[in-house]
């Protein structure tokens, strides 16, 4: 009979465990995929497995998502303000019109990842992978992009003021429409990008390989080009002023 008690009691202590464990604690368990609009403040998913759940809208500010899997997640529109997404596996994740100010991107795999909209005002993302990722209409103002790896991806009409992409790769990249200003591609690898209809001034493409970069109906103003590689570049396409040129020519 007291084996008996002794059984019943510990099922009892189980089942009222598992009765009182939050969202935050069935997601990392992997017994929930998905958590839309959920308050997940400050929770730690350090290493946890989260491949394909939906946080949509979720709050997620001050969270630690460290050197998590969230290979196809679904985070769109959510709260990350300062979140740690630091080393993340990231393939293929939404994060469309997430609020990411401050987010921290160190070294994380975001390539594929669709980032349509988002707001990543002083974002950290140096050596992050975002290879093929769709950035359409990103802010990246103030962030750090140093040393990123982002070949292929697309920038069209981002707004990238003050930004440090410096040692960047970004080959084949699109920046059509996009606003650019005061930031540094310095030694930037842009070989075949496009700026088509982009604006960029006061930006810093010093020792940069743009090569085969197309500026068509571009607006380039005040901008250092100084010993960039810029062949097959054909700035007659653009509209100029005021630009250091890769020969040393100053524009008037």
């Amino acid at each position: 009979m007291k084996r008996v008690l002794g059984f019943a009691a510990v099922v009892a202590v189980a089942l009222q465990g598992a009765a009182w464990a939050g969202p935050a604690e069935e997601l990392i368990a992997g017994t929930r995929k998905e958590c839309r609009g959920c308050d997940l403040t400050d929770v730690s998913f350090k290493k946890a497995n989260l491949e394909g759940v939906d946080l949509t809208g979720a709050t997620l500010s001050g969270a630690s998502f460290h050197r998590a899997n969230l290979r196809g997640a679904i985070l769109d529109g959510v709260e990350a303000r300062g979140t740690n997404f630091n080393m993340i596996e990231a393939t293929g994740a939404q994060f469309r019109d997430a609020t990411l100010v401050g987010a921290m991107f160190y070294g994380a795999q975001l390539s594929g990842a669709d980032l349509t909209g988002a707001d990543m005002t002083e974002a950290r993302l140096q050596t992050a992978r975002l290879t093929s990722a769709r950035l359409p209409g990103v802010v990246l103002d103030r962030a750090v992009m140093r040393d990123s790896v982002a070949n292929s991806a697309d920038f069209s009409n981002a707004s990238i003021v003050q930004t440090n992409l410096n040692g960047a790769r970004l080959g084949r990249s699109h920046f059509d429409g996009a606003t650019i200003s005061y930031s540094g591609f310095v030694k930037a690898e842009i070989n075949r990008a496009s700026f088509v209809g982009a604006s960029v001034s006061f930006t810093d493409f010093f020792g940069a390989d743009l090569r085969r970069a197309r500026v068509t109906g571009a607006i380039l103003n005040g901008n250092r080009f100084t010993s960039a590689s810029t062949r097959e570049v054909d700035f007659d396409k653009a509209s100029m002023s005021g630009n250091f040129m890769a020969d040393g020519r100053v524009q008037n």
